[in-house]
């Protein structure tokens, strides 16, 4: 080869590498349809099974929250707090609080995340005494 095919050579090759860069696999979200979790819990917090569906618009249609030997249901209007978005991930966690104040509490966390990061985060947090409340929960700058 000579010095003018070597060249184009070289420009074919650098153009293909910089193509492949630029249409680089990304990662996506899996995003949570229908869902159940169950924990065999911690202390007194009993057994936790947590269940839920989102129709097609990504719309929260039921969550029900097993806890305390007790069942638990969203109601629609609380299902409709729930912030939109996409949620591929649920994290648990439970305290075992005072009567006065509501009584034990299991905390659930709703989040959409990637291996980099984690966003769009949503509270839901259930005491014994039947009280849901539902909040987005804002990400901090970093």
């Amino acid at each position: 080869m000579d010095k003018k095919n070597n060249k184009i050579l070289l420009a074919f090759l650098a153009c293909f590498f910089l193509q492949s860069i630029a249409f680089a696999s990304q990662e996506g979200v899996l995003d949570l349809s229908n869902f159940t979790v169950k924990s065999k819990g911690i202390g007194s917090s009993g057994p936790v099974l947590i269940t839920g569906a989102r129709n097609e618009q990504n719309e929260f249609v039921s969550l029900k929250i097993e806890a305390f030997g007790k069942e638990y249901n969203v109601s629609p209007e609380g299902l409709k707090k729930i912030p939109e978005g996409f949620y591929n991930g649920i994290q648990l966690s439970y305290e075992h609080g005072y009567k006065e104040l509501g009584g034990r509490t299991i905390y659930i966390i709703l989040q959409m995340g990637f291996v980099s990061k984690t966003d769009n985060r949503a509270l839901i947090t259930l005491s014994e005494n039947g009280d849901i409340k539902i909040e987005e929960i804002k990400n901090s700058k970093d």
